[in-house]
């Protein structure tokens, strides 16, 4: 096949604020090593990624035009099989939390894991269609920005299994419309930070009387 579909993570840190404080969030509910699930992360070309814009950096003008030329660029070559890529999420999420943690890395496209892999070679990495089965791993955290918005009548299915992987207490991040769509309604979910929420601790059963 000529051209790959493939997400985008469009630029760098696109998701800093979010993740800087996902590492508060885990140091307040006493993680000390959590599972993160992180489904679609996107890639990147390696050629593009030093020219795309960084949203933790202050710039000029003349540097963000720069900037989007490389991500219009970008979206037509990260779709060319042999161009090779980066995947920027999961690097800059590791970056951000000061705890050991266990990453996991979800997408249908090898390719991109391949990217995950060549960066991040403690990662564990699996291809996998959430619209068609589930994530095998239970999680502390999942990461799913941009994901289910783009599935389309799917959509329902893919939001079942990543949830599926959430353990009670857990966190997921998502991006306003589709948690808008498919987590408001759900009486178990609070939101706790920009774009995170929070699955309800389960509560304790009654202590059972000594006879």
């Amino acid at each position: 096949m000529l051209f790959d579909d493939l997400g985008s993570t469009s630029w760098h840190n696109r998701h800093h604020s979010v993740f800087a404080q996902l590492d508060q969030l885990l140091i307040d509910a006493r993680l000390a090593e959590p599972v993160i699930v992180i489904v679609g992360p996107g890639g990147v070309t390696r050629p593009m990624a030093p020219l795309l814009n960084d949203s933790a950096r202050a710039a000029s003008g003349v540097r963000k035009i720069v900037g989007d030329l490389a991500r219009y660029s970008d979206q037509v070559l990260r779709r060319i099989p042999f161009v090779s890529l980066r995947s920027l999420e999961p690097i800059e999420l590791s970056r951000s939390l000061s705890m050991p943690h266990r990453l996991i890395a979800i997408d249908r496209s090898a390719r991109l894991l391949e990217a995950v892999r060549r960066d991040l070679p403690h990662a564990e990495c699996h291809v996998i269609d959430i619209t068609r089965r589930p994530i095998a791993d239970r999680a502390d955290l999942v990461i799913a920005m941009n994901v289910i918005s783009r599935l389309g009548d799917d959509a329902p299915a893919g939001v079942r299994n990543v949830m599926a992987a959430l353990d009670d207490g857990g966190f997921i991040v998502m991006d306003d419309r589709s948690a808008r769509q498919h987590l408001a309604e759900d009486p178990r979910i609070s939101q706790v930070g920009n774009k995170t929420y929070r699955v309800a601790p389960k509560c304790p059963g009654p202590a059972t009387a000594v006879p």
